[in-house]
């Protein structure tokens, strides 16, 4: 039996039968999840740094430092948006078997890669997009998650729903982007030489995949913009001509990078050197013109700062926005490059928060209400980004370098002192938002539906 709810843009015109809806709350789960394993990893790499506190750790901290660092990064972005992707392809196209296998597969592979953090083996690979633990559980999970993913994925570009929108083609040009750099991990895998360090293997097989999967996350941004706008406005920010193209040439930007294996570049350098360029070429033009029909939308309004939908929308684009105008200065020795990633980053995460408590907890039966404390972890978490991001860019502005702590980083100047506390006052403000929204999100998601009424066609109506 269906239910006859006033649905969100996107999903099928009839709703989310009971198995669709466990599906999709298993996915969101395990993305909310790994947001809330990546929090506990952080206390105890605080705890590890922490005097007296960290001899009572059940590992060395000197050797377990680097290894919860390596997973943290792991939870907070690989796993969070790789089953945010799985979440919105089943919700998109729901399949029994493609669904919760994939589910399955997802959440075994995320316990895979805790196996050896919390059991401290493993050398830890700090390398680029996709840190790694050299740990056959690590690579194992690493697997078993992608493989999960791509049975929703598979699913829905396979046989797409007929009522398409938005939601469809966004979350299915992700997808396809997301099997390119599957297939660029597999190509980077064959062709590494044998004998190289770890770390130097490790930044060989996840460089070119790990600048697709940028690629993936864009897509999912810009899906959430647009879907959130048509939530907020009533119409979406860009016509549907205008995104078919728009995801169209979001995907053709991606295509070089698997070709890029099979051309007898001179060196492992130009080989990098071709995805970035790649990456600097194929990104800005779809954030920009999305960012800009936002923005036309906004300033038509309506403008209601106590909707999920609409403060999500606009908070994610500022941070975004910062995020690219911090890229225009960066410098890889400072903390000036990681201000303009983490500010992207966070740029993402406003989104995925927006259209979680906006669109998908409402097609779930499960919708958030327009009170104080569902607002909160917006404005936490975007201020607190926004601050930490700005700190940074000051302190990287005076010369602290990137990755290193205590007396390493130099603060020997009033400016460098000002920029690293505007950070840390940011950063606890933006932990203090996303601890709420973790809260907020299992506490609903975990819970039941409301109450539910038989209409008079026969379906369910949400009460």
């Amino acid at each position: 039996m269906k239910d006859t709810i006033d649905l969100p843009p996107g999903f099928s015109p009839v709703g989310l039968d009971t198995t669709a809806r466990r599906i999709v709350t298993g996915w969101l789960l395990l993305a909310v999840g790994s947001l809330a394993v990546a929090g506990a990893l952080a206390l105890l790499l605080a705890m590890s740094r922490t005097p007296y506190v960290q001899d009572w750790l059940p590992w060395p901290w000197e050797s377990f430092f680097r290894k919860a660092l390596v997973a943290h990064v792991v939870f907070s972005f690989v796993v969070w948006y790789l089953a945010m992707l799985g979440g919105l392809a089943t919700a998109a196209r729901p399949g029994r078997y493609s669904g919760a296998g994939g589910l399955v597969l997802a959440v075994a592979g995320a316990a895979l890669l805790l196996v050896p953090t919390l059991a401290n083996q493993g050398e830890p690979s700090l390398n680029n997009y996709v840190p790694v633990l050299v740990h056959p559980l690590f690579y194992a999970g690493l697997l078993v998650l992608a493989a999960g993913v791509v049975a929703p994925v598979l699913h829905l570009l396979l046989r797409p729903p007929a009522w398409g929108g938005s939601l469809v083609v966004g979350v299915g040009s992700a997808g396809v982007l997301y099997l390119l750099a599957l297939i660029c991990f597999g190509l980077a895998y064959l062709a590494a030489p044998a004998g190289v360090a770890p770390m130097a293997y490790d930044e060989q097989v996840f460089w070119g995949g790990g600048h697709l999967l940028q690629f993936v996350n864009t897509a999912l941004l810009l899906t959430a913009w647009q879907v959130l706008g048509e939530q907020t406005f009533g119409q979406a920010p860009l016509s549907p001509r205008a995104w078919q193209i728009l995801c169209a040439l979001l995907v053709f930007a991606g295509l070089p990078g698997p070709v890029f294996y099979a051309i007898p570049f001179a060196g492992d350098d130009a080989l990098r050197q071709a995805f970035t360029r790649l990456y600097w070429i194929g990104l800005p033009l779809p954030p920009l013109v999305t960012g800009a029909a936002v923005l036309r939308a906004v300033a038509r309004g309506p403008r209601n700062w106590r909707s999920p939908a609409f403060l999500g929308l606009v908070l994610s684009l500022l941070l975004f926005a910062l995020g690219g105008v911090l890229g225009g200065f960066a410098d890889g020795g400072d903390t000036r490059t990681p201000a303009h990633y983490h500010a992207a980053i966070g740029g993402v995460n406003l989104a995925f928060m927006g259209l979680l408590f906006a669109t998908l907890l409402p097609a779930l039966l499960k919708p958030a209400d327009q009170a104080v404390r569902t607002l909160l972890p917006f404005w936490f978490y975007g201020c607190g980004q926004a601050l930490f991001c700005l700190g940074m860019f000051v302190a990287g502005s005076a010369g602290v370098g990137r990755k290193v702590a205590g007396a390493a980083q130099g603060l020997d100047s009033l400016v460098k002192v000002t920029g690293m506390a505007l950070t840390g006052t940011g950063g606890a403000l933006a932990v203090l938002g996303g601890i709420l929204f973790v809260w907020q999100a299992l506490r609903r998601l975990g819970g039941a539906p409301p109450l539910r009424e038989i209409n008079e066609g026969g379906g369910e109506t949400a009460r």
